[in-house]
């Protein structure tokens, strides 16, 4: 269905879109300033029929915790603990190993795993990690560590970002997810995450893993203390990386979660996967439960009048049986 645009100022950014065009940055601070959101939702579906039709992606996924120590003292994160706080843990490898094939079935095609930056867990032992549940669980994907876990621990063991990198792939790691990007624009940085590594430093350690063959999701973390300049840059900045290397599988803005099936209708063509036991939002003080599973992904995508399609983690068809998957390739 066709909308009238409000807002005078969408009306040429509305002509680049109908025409298949690249949009600016100015454009996109424009688009975050407007108050016509609906036409904003409508170029955006636009965009995304365009693209994937009525297909909504998903995968079924198991999300791994090993840590919540961290170093940083990110003011915006609920999750990180100093290690003499009482309620901070720390898994060993065998109860990682456990805990994965806890929440695992024949139906799991993923392990996401991020934690905190722990001053005292060594590269060897994420290492030893990755190979055990490779051997556990040889079907599955991993996706671990973000940019900045991996730029922690180049620096806690000496080592350039790419051996660090290297020596995770060599040990199992499949892909990295992308949290920690937040927002690029180092004034907001230094106030936010001030303890992590800049934007520059999170885009070079992407731009190293996809050389590598490594695939990686990138995170936006708003509404917060940016303003529309900071998150058009972001933008510009990711899709300037993916320009040159392809790497990155999904972009995923991290207010999206309270309003999927709104989400659906305005751009988003994925609602990632079916979370088990995931810590980091319900440490920030989520109520709702900590799992969402397959059958409900699918009603919900359905209600949105969108077309399910489960996936791996690096967007193939997966088809099942009551008993297991196969990956299309």
């Amino acid at each position: 269905m066709e909308i009238v645009i409000d807002d005078p100022r969408l009306r040429p950014i509305r002509e680049k879109v109908e025409s298949g065009q690249r949009l600016s940055y100015e454009d996109g601070v424009t688009l975050y300033r407007t108050s016509d959101i609906l036409s904003v939702g409508y170029m955006a579906n636009l965009v995304r029929e365009r693209l994937h039709g009525q297909v909504t992606y998903f995968n079924v996924n198991r999300h791994i915790n090993p840590t919540d120590v961290c170093v940083a003292s990110c003011r915006l994160c609920a999750f990180g603990k100093r290690a003499k706080d009482p309620k901070a843990y720390t898994m060993s490898l065998e109860e990682v190993w456990y805990r994965a094939g806890e929440g695992w079935s024949e139906a799991v095609t993923e392990f996401h795993i991020v934690g905190g930056l722990h001053p005292e867990l060594t590269l060897d032992w994420y290492c030893e990690m990755l190979r055990g549940l490779k051997t556990r669980f040889p079907q599955v994907h991993l996706k671990a560590f973000t940019m900045v876990e991996v730029a922690y621990l180049a620096q806690r063991g000496k080592v350039s970002v790419r051996e660090v990198l290297e020596r995770l792939r060599d040990a199992g790691m499949d892909s990295l997810p992308g949290g920690g990007a937040e927002i690029f624009c180092d004034r907001v940085r230094r106030i936010i995450c001030d303890h992590k590594i800049t934007g520059e430093q999170w885009i070079e350690t992407a731009r190293i893993a996809h050389s590598l063959g490594l695939h990686s999701n990138c995170t936006m973390l708003y509404g917060h203390i940016e303003n529309a300049e900071d998150r058009a840059d972001h933008l510009v900045k990711r899709r300037g990386l993916q320009d040159q290397t392809g790497g990155f599988v999904t972009f995923i803005p991290l207010a999206f979660h309270p309003i999927a099936q709104i989400a659906l209708l305005f751009g988003a063509d994925d609602l990632d996967g079916t979370v088990v036991e995931e810590k980091i939002y319900y440490d920030a003080g989520a109520t709702t439960s900590q799992s969402l599973r397959r059958r409900e992904l699918l009603q919900l995508i359905r209600k949105a009048g969108r077309e399910p399609v489960e996936r791996d983690t690096l967007y193939r068809p997966v088809t099942r049986t009551d008993t297991a998957f196969t990956v299309l390739v």
